[in-house]
């Protein structure tokens, strides 16, 4: 019977620092000696050396591993290739460092080789030497998922049909359709090690980091590992309601949420259901369904305040919310090696900025993704290749993009046009009606250009990737997005094509009016294009309009569209607890800070906020600087008088309120945070309000 063959890892083409680094994972998965590097310049003859000490039956002792890289993928180890280690090998005896000599190489080995090599290093002294070739890592990678998972790129160097069954090898098919060939170029740090762990000890993880951070890399790579080592279904989850819709407890999943709270801003209107789904996402975790999600660092900062993320301790752990932006140099030095390495720039130019390259490793504000445009032709062809402009790139990643988007052909500008227009994704062949009619009138361009046009840019500004429904475009990545929005809001001619064509809940998500701060990349429309914005949006259902009123529309807007759509204030007379985190609330505290909010919906909310402080110890109208606002000194103290009179000689009452909501699949202690904090900051302050 023929034996089925390994597949055909390309281990040549990882470069040696790269395969270095797979050695060291190779050792300490395979061979149990987990490694400690050692400097190239300073190794003392030792690429790495095993901590503690190793055991086979009654022996022990201490490991060297030296690596052997060719980037030639037939060439065969010769002890001539090894004979200059010798003498380093005969230092290390002396030093009792070598006692267990291990060669880890990619170079294919033969068995004669082989016997010569252990030969004459225990001629030098090594009681025992171990040679591991090219064959015997690939196969170490076939039999190992974990070590699969630990070396990503090892998913992007071989066939994974040999590997994977077939649900797990559609799974990793369209997650890596959605990377392009990053996976090839990742680099495996100290974030994603602990991610990795996180995902593998407690079933969440939470990856933060600013745009451009390498969040979503790293998270593809931990999904195609969980289709790999677990033989988990990925779900793509792009909203709560989907995460609810589609958790399934008899189904090993892996739900992956990208910019879990918004992908620019902030989107509070989809706290109520995350902080609905947040028990659920608990009970899911402890029958095992894993959850990645990522997020903008600003965003989960604001995210958190509103987020009931005692219904999801987890989140609060630093084990699992894991900052990804926190990058070693030598990381940042490998990221952008293999960037200019692998990408498409010409020789001359890779020459001419190689001085520089370690300063830019060294920066603090380095991104991977300012990497990637470093080496490609495309995003960075035209760039001078003296120091100040190399830095400035760095230091202006955004800008650079714009202006590169500023200067593609009409039909370039409306391939983007048209994912832009459709909320960063639109499916592929592209619809003949929608936005790609709007497209081809604007910038006077057919069709077919479009799609030429996607196709020329797939790579470098857009890609092609494939889901369960099918293939789509979208951006390479989210800040060509960031950067068209900049791109919309500098060109006058674009911005009113933009607001005719896009669809409103784009437009919800992308514009701000007037002088409203928001940070993230958004569209600002001026007082003098309100009124087609307002034809637009008046048609839109009450709770998105409401959202967009308390965080994207200053007060001249806001009014006219009170105008039109009288039900906004609908809503205004019932609050749920806490009143602070009520969507409600916060466009009653934009109204009130307008002055458009109706006198009775004033006192009503008043009222709303006195009986939570007493029937529920809603401490919202001191926390919260919103809801304070709309109170009188005088009707705080009055609520204030009422929780000392009524509320704290009755706390037994709330106690037995709060025990009898408890579900036993949360710990007690964290079920009782909100009030032990609400009792705590109540006696606090009317305790310093009697002195």
């Amino acid at each position: 019977m023929t034996a089925i063959p390994y597949p055909s890892y390309e281990l040549h083409t990882l470069g040696w620092k790269a395969f270095q680094d797979l050695c060291v994972t190779v050792a300490a998965e395979s061979l149990g000696r987990p490694v400690q590097m050692f400097l190239p310049s300073k190794d003392g003859g030792r690429d790495g050396a095993f901590v503690g000490t190793w055991r086979s039956g009654d022996e022990t002792g201490s490991s060297t591993i030296q690596c052997k890289f060719t980037s030639l993928p037939h060439e065969h180890l010769s002890f001539a290739m090894l004979q200059d280690e010798i003498n380093k090998v005969k230092n290390l005896v002396k030093q009792g460092l070598a006692r267990d000599y291990i060669i880890l190489t990619n170079h294919p080995v033969s068995g004669v080789a082989e016997a010569e090599i252990k030969a004459q290093f225990e001629k030098a002294g090594v009681e025992r030497c171990s040679v591991f070739g090219k064959d015997w890592i690939v196969g170490g990678i076939v039999k190992s998922s974990r070590l699969r998972m630990l070396v990503p790129r090892l998913y992007g160097l071989g066939d994974l049909s040999q590997i994977l069954d077939d649900r797990a090898y559609e799974q990793a098919g369209m997650i890596l359709s959605a990377m392009g060939d990053d996976l090839k170029k990742l680099v495996v740090t100290d974030a994603h090690k602990r991610s990795v762990e996180a995902i593998s000890r407690h079933n969440l993880v939470l990856l933060l980091g600013a745009p451009a951070a390498g969040k979503s890399t790293i998270g593809a790579s931990l999904a195609v590992g969980a289709a790999d080592i677990w033989n988990s279904l990925t779900l793509r989850a792009t909203s709560p309601e989907y995460m609810e819709k589609h958790l399934n407890p008899r189904e090993q999943q892996f739900i992956w949420v990208d910019d879990a709270w918004g992908s620019t801003q902030y989107q509070r209107d989809r706290t109520e259901s995350w902080n609905r789904i947040l028990p659920l996402i608990q009970a899911a975790i402890k029958r095992g369904t894993r959850f990645l999600l990522t997020s903008r660092d600003y965003i989960w900062e604001a995210a958190k305040r509103d987020l009931k993320v005692h219904s999801l301790p987890l989140l609060t752990h630093s084990q699992v919310v894991i900052n990804v932006q926190g990058y070693h140099e030598a990381e940042k030095a490998q990221i952008l090696y293999n960037h200019i390495r692998m990408g498409d720039q010409p020789a001359a130019f890779r020459a001419a900025i190689k001085e520089h390259l370690p300063a830019m490793a060294a920066r603090v504000d380095f991104l991977p993704e300012t990497a990637r445009r470093l080496g490609s032709q495309f995003l960075a062809g035209n760039l001078k290749t003296d120091r100040a402009t190399i830095e400035k790139f760095f230091a202006s990643p955004e800008g650079f993009l714009v202006d590169t988007i500023s200067g593609l052909a009409r039909d370039c500008l409306a391939a983007l046009a048209v994912i832009y227009l459709s909320g960063g994704v639109i499916a592929s062949p592209v619809p003949e009606e929608g936005a790609l009619q709007e497209v081809t009138a604007v910038y006077g361009v057919s069709a077919i250009q479009v799609r030429d046009a996607l196709t020329s840019l797939n790579g470098s500004l857009v890609l092609l990737a494939h889901n369960e429904q099918g293939r789509y475009w979208t951006y390479k990545h989210p800040t060509v997005g960031d950067a068209f929005s900049t791109y919309v809001s500098r060109n006058p001619e674009f911005l009113e094509f933009f607001l005719r064509g896009a669809k409103p809940e784009t437009l919800m998500r992308e514009v701000v009016c007037g002088s409203v701060d928001l940070r993230g990349a958004s569209v600002r429309i001026l007082p003098s294009h309100y009124p087609l914005l307002l034809k637009r949006l008046k048609g839109v259902s009450v709770f998105p309009l409401r959202n967009f009123v308390s965080y994207r529309a200053e007060a001249a807007f806001a009014a006219l569209l009170l105008q039109e759509r009288k039900d906004l204030l609908g809503g205004l007379q019932s609050f749920a607890t806490p009143i602070a985190q009520d969507a409600d609330t916060s466009l009653l505290v934009r109204l009130y800070e307008y002055g458009i909010l109706p006198p009775d919906l004033r006192q009503g909310f008043v009222e709303a906020v006195k009986k939570a402080a007493i029937e529920e110890a809603d401490t919202s109208f001191l926390d919260d600087s919103g809801v304070a606002s709309v109170l009188t000194d005088r009707e705080e103290e009055e609520i204030l008088e009422e929780v000392r009179r009524v509320l704290l000689p009755n706390i037994d009452d709330h106690i037995r309120r709060v025990r009898s909501e408890w579900d036993s699949d949360y710990p007690p202690d964290d079920h009782f945070d909100e009030l032990r904090g609400a009792i705590a900051t109540f006696a606090k302050v009317t305790y310093t309000n009697e002195q």
